[in-house]
């Protein structure tokens, strides 16, 4: 696992306890403004690294296309119910 999904873990624990803490009524007005705030701000920082994410791996995808240049992609080894590729 590397930083960004590290960071991605990290910020998807941080917006479920924002949420949590959110549905308790104890807290006072100016309370729940301020955890709306930070979810919020976990939410578009979450955004923000699941787009690098999903960049890299289309960056990833790309590269191994270009790599076979037109030559038949080799079969990938799917199991599909227990039943192996022969």
């Amino acid at each position: 696992m590397d930083d960004l999904e590290r960071t991605v873990e990290l910020l998807r624990k941080s917006l479920a306890a924002a949420w949590r803490d959110l549905a308790r009524s104890s807290s006072s007005a100016v309370d729940r403004r301020e955890m709306r705030a930070q979810a919020k701000r976990c939410s578009e920082e979450l955004r923000r690294c699941l787009l690098m994410i999903e960049a890299r791996q289309t960056r990833k995808h790309a590269k191994a296309l270009s790599d076979y240049d037109g030559r038949a992609l080799p079969k990938p080894g799917f199991r599909f119910l227990g039943i192996a590729d022969q």
